[in-house]
Order: structure tokens, then sequence, then C-alpha cells
């Protein structure tokens, strides 16, 4: 019986954790837009969407009964988060949202690399072939922009989101299990803030457009930060890597789709072809095979 309530806790946990998953790719797929309606600078939009988010995760930090734990691993993570949003608004200034989006979504095929040497296990031959078949759909939509030479440093930006976005998946999995959601949610949000308040006053004019973008930096900042990382925290603290990084690719196809509705970026066959290469790989890994639900299921505990 009590195998059964502890089987039943844990594919509930799953359950929750795809749904956070599933929203909070949503919620980023749309942070593009928002970006460049608010015609801010990136260093504006990254620390208002941290800052913000700080505001509001303190009361209920504060609030929150027991001791504050602090972990280095929380201070890492937000780190790495704070950085991946900079690079990719960087990115998105100068590419089109798509694009942007998905170089920011290699972030969880390098974590997934990255797991495995952690771990010190190769991932299964099809993991394999699936994470380049992603990389080669990748390089397909991104080589024009490489091409231009004014928008190399562009496609620079986007793939260090990428490895930042990969470092904050994996330190976030690090994170001991006696530090709740809350917990490593706070201290995340204090290192992002520490880290973009230097871009941020080092600009000429740090407040430029704020006056008529407040409203979407209010977004920003309380849809697409603070309730984003609180959902994203607790997805990658129960999925593994490879399966969070199976549903975050909801967020390019979204980008790219309003990209294409909204600004009306267009693509080239070639382009398209590596679209789908990626929501082929995508839909592959989300079948989650025999192998890689057994190599996940024992060293998952944090």
């Amino acid at each position: 019986m009590l195998e059964w309530v502890g089987g039943y806790n844990k594919v509930n946990s799953q359950v929750k954790a795809l749904v956070c998953a599933v929203v909070a790719s949503v919620l980023m797929g749309t942070l593009g837009v928002f970006v460049k309606e608010s015609q801010c600078a990136a260093q504006t939009c990254s620390f208002v969407r941290f800052a913000i988010g700080l505001l509001l995760v303190l009361p209920l930090f504060l609030l929150q009964p027991g001791s504050k734990a602090f972990s280095w691993q929380s201070v890492v993570s937000g780190i790495g988060i704070s950085l991946c949003i900079l690079f990719y608004f960087y990115a998105i200034c100068g590419l089109s949202v798509g694009v942007a989006a998905l170089l920011l979504y290699t972030g969880p095929v390098f974590a997934a690399a990255g797991e495995a040497v952690i771990r010190r296990r190769m991932p299964s031959a099809r993991d394999f072939l699936l994470m380049l078949a992603s990389l080669a759909g990748i390089a397909l939509v991104c080589g024009p922009s490489v091409g231009a030479g004014g928008q190399a440093l562009d496609v620079v930006y986007g793939i260090l989101s990428g490895v930042c976005y990969a470092a904050y998946i994996l330190f976030n999995r690090l994170i001991p299990g006696n530090v709740t959601m809350l917990q490593r949610t706070f201290w995340q949000f204090v290192a992002g803030v520490a880290v973009l308040a230097g871009p941020f006053l080092m600009q000429e004019n740090p407040l430029e457009h704020v006056d008529t973008g407040w409203p979407h930096l209010l977004c920003i900042g309380v849809l697409q930060g603070f309730l984003v990382l609180l959902l994203v925290a607790y997805a990658v603290k129960h999925l593994s890597a490879i399966r969070y990084g199976t549903i975050a690719y909801v967020e390019p196809v979204l980008a790219v789709a309003l990209g294409w509705l909204v600004y009306q970026d267009t693509m080239s066959p070639l382009q398209w072809l590596g679209v789908v290469l990626v929501l082929a790989a995508s839909a592959a890994q989300s079948l989650l095979p025999q192998n890689e639900q057994k190599t996940s299921s024992s060293p998952q505990h944090d």
C-alpha cells in the first residue's frame, strides 16, 4: 500500500512538473514580442524582469516559516539564467524572434550532454541522434543569419544564451533537496539583479523608452519573470534534462509562429526544413524510450 502511495505521489509530481514546463514554455514563447514592442534596450528589459520578480518574491520569502536556507547552487543557477536572458534579449534585437528562440533552446541539448558527462554515462544512441538532428535543424535555420556579417554577433549572443541556459538547468538540479522552491527562486532573483545591475546602470540612458514601454516591461517582470522562474524551477527539479528539453521546444515553435504572424518574418525552404527537424526530434524525444526512463529514474533525487 505504501509503495502504491509513493508511486502515486511520484507520478503526481511528474504530471505537475509537465504542466509547469508547458505553461512556462508558452509564456516564454511570447517574451520576444514583449521585448520588441517595449522598444527598450536589452539591458533594461533583462534587469527589470529580475528586479520586479525579486520585489514579488521577497515578501513570500520573508513570510515563509522555518529557516531561510541558502545554497550556492541557487546563486550559480541564478547567474546562469540572468546571463541567458541578457544574451537572449541581445539576440532578439538583431535577429528574428524565431531564430533567437531556437538559439536559446540549444540550451536543453547542451544540458543533456552536460548531464551525461556529470553522471559519467553516455546518452543512448537514439537520444544522441535526436540531439544531432536538433542541432542540424538549428544550423539550417540560423545559416542565413551567420552568412550576413552584421548578424554574426547576434548569432553568437543567441548561442551564449543557450550555453547559459544549460548551466541554469544543470545547477538548478544540483540544489539540495532541503532548499524549497521559493528559497531557490529568491536566491536566483537576487543573483540575477546583482549580475544585471551593472549592464543596466552602465547605459547612457537606462530609462530610455520606459515611459512608453512600461506595460510591456510589467508583463515581462510579472508573467515572464516571476511566474516563469517559479514554474521552471519546479519543472527542472522533477524532470530529466532530456524530457524538459523536449517540452521546452514549445517556446521556439511558438516564437517562430509569432514572428511569422506579427512581424511577417520570412524563411527559406532550408530554414523551414530546419524547423521541421527540430520539431521532429522533439516529438521523437517525447515518446520517452524505456532506456531513458531507466537511466533517469535512479539518479534524479536531489
